[in-house]
């Protein structure tokens, strides 16, 4: 789930966030969550632990403060391959990939 569904589902205003920069802010947003007094997550109000800057449609670059169990839930999941198979497959399609370039490199100079 992306943070602007979460918040949707909580029936929060995209109007009531803080307006932020650009996505990804990621040193803006490091500064954030240390601040004093904490923030309150956007969803639910607890402490929040997180920060980052999201892209709401009609309400533009907005702060998305989230706690423990909000930040969990919109938490992409790794696209890493996680076994053998597809960590082999990932590289024969890297090596694809650069044999590929080689072929386009070696005809542009001939």
């Amino acid at each position: 789930m992306e943070p602007v569904e979460l918040l949707a589902r909580q029936g929060i205003a995209p109007g009531t966030l803080e307006p932020a920069p650009a996505p990804p802010a990621p040193r803006p947003a490091f500064d954030r969550v240390p601040a004093m007094p904490p923030r309150p997550c956007s969803a639910c109000g607890d402490m929040a632990v997180t920060a980052r800057a999201v892209t709401f449609a009609g309400a533009g670059h907005r702060w998305v403060d989230l706690c423990r169990d909000h930040a969990l839930a919109v938490w992409r999941p790794s696209r890493v391959p996680a076994t053998l198979p597809e960590i082999a497959a990932d590289l024969r399609a890297a090596l694809a990939a650069v044999e590929r370039a080689r072929e386009v490199r070696s005809q542009e100079v001939t």
